[in-house]
């Protein structure tokens, strides 16, 4: 079957009503120039187009295929089922939709996927090369997204400028990293198959773009090729960019993977005098030459607990093929800390998600046996008070057990019931209290009852 050109796409994603299948992207509006035209992004594949929606404010990522590649519906089925399952924090949640978009009456598939608002690895690179801080914490950042990676069983297949962003954190000082473009990507339940895709020829061993090579370890050359650069750019800063920038590329390009011995940016980076530098590079230069599954794990290299080294063999074959240079290697120190307000953290994709909070219940036990107690205390203390046996005394403190008796009293003594007043030591209104002493107070005068005759 023969798929829509960009151009048809262009008509069909500007009347998103008739045109799409999934009820958001039918609501939604495309992202337009000042002409009213759409804007895609336009790939080897696919063209991506940026929708959104007024009533809610949520935007999509959408892709539309050009060409056909065979099984990519059950690539992106595996896909999403493995992405659900490790749950990075770095990949977005996408929708594989086979009737997406009808163009001239027909239906083709397209990725729907949440849009994210960032800034390209290059361009971030670009942007802060006169700060080394800021480029070692993406360093410590690029490392713990391929720790993650790996331990996910999980290879991107296209790690490159265009589909690494960095967006901004939760707090002033974080930023998130997250990879776009899942087309090419490789989990186990893909083994065997053919590679959706080869990747950028500025980021990839050169096996893998003449064999096509899908497999968990496609990863190792990309990720080392941004360690080596990012390092080597914290050593020797603009100069160095501004002499092997080209817009496309982070410093190295094809041509220098396929022949690291007749590069001059690999002779020009062997040769600074950063040990770390000059071991990432020779490193580099040796996985371009030795086959894909030997390229060592960025990770081993740069392994927090230990020096990065060097060993006398791989010198001399860097040596032979770059030539001599004047640095020690023998133990290269590791990537300096960043500061606290240069230290970057792992954000999830859009919304962050509930987690279940699992049940103390050593402290719902406590918290049990606390409110038993209370309540316990709560109705057999007033019960012990009234109930205690009272002293005996012809005063007025009768009355706060004894109304009725009180009153009776009080009409002996002739006061007109106003002895109730006193009762759990509050003096009378107009009447200062006697001063307590420990012993029983002698009454007054007054109190004493006439003698009988």
């Amino acid at each position: 079957m023969s798929w829509p050109v960009s151009q048809d796409y262009n008509e069909a994603v500007q009347d998103p009503g008739a045109s799409f299948g999934d009820p958001d992207l039918r609501a939604a509006e495309p992202v337009t120039n000042a002409l009213g035209l759409p804007l895609p992004c336009s790939g080897n594949f696919a063209d991506v187009y940026h929708l959104r929606q007024p009533a809610t404010a949520a935007s999509w990522a959408v892709k539309c295929f050009t060409r056909s590649v065979p099984g990519r519906q059950e690539r992106y089925h595996e896909i999403s089922r493995h992405l659900r399952r490790a749950r990075l924090p770095f990949t977005i949640d996408f929708a594989y939709l086979e009737d997406g978009i009808r163009v001239h009456g027909r239906w083709y598939p397209v990725v729907k996927m949440q849009w994210v608002e960032g800034v390209l690895l290059n361009q971030f690179v670009r942007d802060y090369l006169r700060q080394p801080a800021l480029l070692e914490g993406l360093i410590g950042l690029w490392m713990r997204m391929a720790r993650r990676l790996r331990e996910a069983e999980v290879a991107h297949g296209d790690l490159q400028h265009g589909n690494v962003l960095l967006v901004p954190g939760s707090k002033t000082t974080s930023l998130a990293l997250k990879l776009i473009d899942y087309d090419g990507l490789f989990v186990p339940a893909l083994a065997g198959r053919p590679a959706g895709e080869v990747g950028h020829p500025a980021y990839q061993h050169p096996q893998r773009l003449r064999e096509g090579t899908c497999g968990p370890e496609v990863d190792r050359v990309p990720l080392l090729v941004i360690a080596t650069a990012l390092r080597c750019l914290v050593s020797a800063g603009p100069p160095l960019w501004e002499r092997y920038d080209n817009g496309d590329n982070l410093l190295f390009r094809e041509a220098d993977l396929r022949s690291p011995g007749a590069s001059a940016l690999f002779r020009e980076l062997w040769s600074l005098p950063d040990p770390l530098s000059h071991m990432l590079v020779a490193r580099l230069a040796l996985a371009c030459q030795d086959p894909i599954d030997q390229a060592p794990p960025v990770t081993d290299l740069l392994a927090e607990d230990l020096l990065p080294v060097l060993g006398a063999e791989q010198k001399a074959r860097a040596e032979a093929l770059l030539g001599s240079a004047g640095v020690s290697v023998a133990a290269a120190a590791p990537p300096a800390e960043p500061s606290p307000g240069d230290r970057f953290d792992f954000e999830e994709a859009g919304p962050a998600r509930r987690r279940r909070r699992r049940v103390a219940w050593g402290v719902v036990i406590a918290w049990v046996w606390v409110g038993f107690v209370t309540l316990a205390l709560a109705v057999t203390l007033p019960l012990v008070w009234y109930t205690a046996p009272q002293p005996a005394d012809s005063g007025n403190t009768a009355g706060a057990h004894d109304p009725a008796g009180a009153a009776v009293k009080d009409k002996k003594k002739g006061t007109g019931g106003t002895g109730g007043d006193s009762h759990r030591g509050h003096a009378p209104t107009g009447q200062a209290k006697p001063p307590a002493t420990g012993k029983e107070s002698e009454p007054m005068p007054g109190d004493r009852d006439p003698p009988t005759r």
